[in-house]
């Protein structure tokens, strides 16, 4: 028996609905999860670090900087053996990846929103206010839906690097896509090749579609000019004068 001989499908759902759901669908279900769940927390850690009351402020900032100075694989264990110690009781691999996954990503979206929020003008803010909007409604229909728009490119490429972060899941015991791919090689040990290019490429897809993604989105929300282009004019040469209009000249003879 050889690799060749392999269901394919095993590589992107595992062996659903026989077991639990695995493969390549894992990876991208999680990551799909975490990313909501850290984009409705990121608001939260945003807010917080823009906040004027000093402690949340403190609380936030620390929580921001501690969680992106150390590496994923660290909050995997972080959360892996302390959520039994805190809450007397072992949740499932897949509530720890989940919960694990969205705590650390929380922490980068919260720095993206606050960009967003930042790269707002204070002038739009300000006419908003002088229409006579209040503080709520100038967040929801001024502040934060300027701020999503332009960070639409920034959202689709870190689910893109969320996905694959998402790779250290087996580590946890979750069958994912690179656990698959273990399991295929040690079956298989004259064929590692093809497995991990397999499970490479599968990754590759979903990186390159996301990446794609952000560039379309950048594109499509990019500023565009409005009116003929004119090529400015080469260097030393004579700057052409439009004609004035016949009414102006009446005025400057008379």
């Amino acid at each position: 028996m050889s690799f060749d001989n392999v269901n394919f499908r095993l590589f992107l759902v595992g062996n659903f609905p026989e077991t639990l759901l695995g493969g390549l669908a894992l990876n991208v279900v999680v990551a799909l999860v975490a990313f909501v769940a850290s984009f409705l927390v990121g608001h939260l850690l945003a807010f917080g670090r823009m906040s004027r009351i000093l402690p949340l402020r403190w609380a936030c900032t620390a929580y921001i900087e501690l969680v992106r100075s150390v590496p994923l694989l660290i909050v995997l264990f972080w959360f892996f053996f302390s959520i039994p110690i805190l809450l007397k009781a072992t949740p499932s691999p897949l509530w720890t990846a989940f919960i694990a996954l969205s705590a650390y990503a929380s922490a980068y979206q919260a720095e993206y929103i606050r960009s967003g929020i930042k790269s707002v003008a204070e002038g739009e803010v300000e006419a908003a206010r002088s229409l006579g909007l209040s503080t709520a409604a100038v967040w929801l229909h001024v502040i934060l839906p300027q701020a999503h728009r332009r960070m639409l490119p920034t959202y689709a490429s870190y689910f893109t690097s969320m996905f694959k972060d998402s790779s250290v899941l087996y580590l946890l015991g979750l069958v994912d896509l690179m656990q698959t791919g273990l399991i295929v090689a040690e079956r298989y040990p004259g064929q590692m090749l093809q497995v991990y290019l397999t499970v490479g490429s599968l990754f590759f897809i979903v990186c390159w579609s996301g990446s794609r993604l952000g560039k379309y989105l950048e594109w499509r929300l990019a500023p565009r000019e409005i009116g003929p282009k004119h090529e400015p004019p080469a260097p030393g040469a004579p700057i052409p004068l439009s004609p004035r209009p016949l009414e102006e000249e009446r005025h400057a003879h008379a």
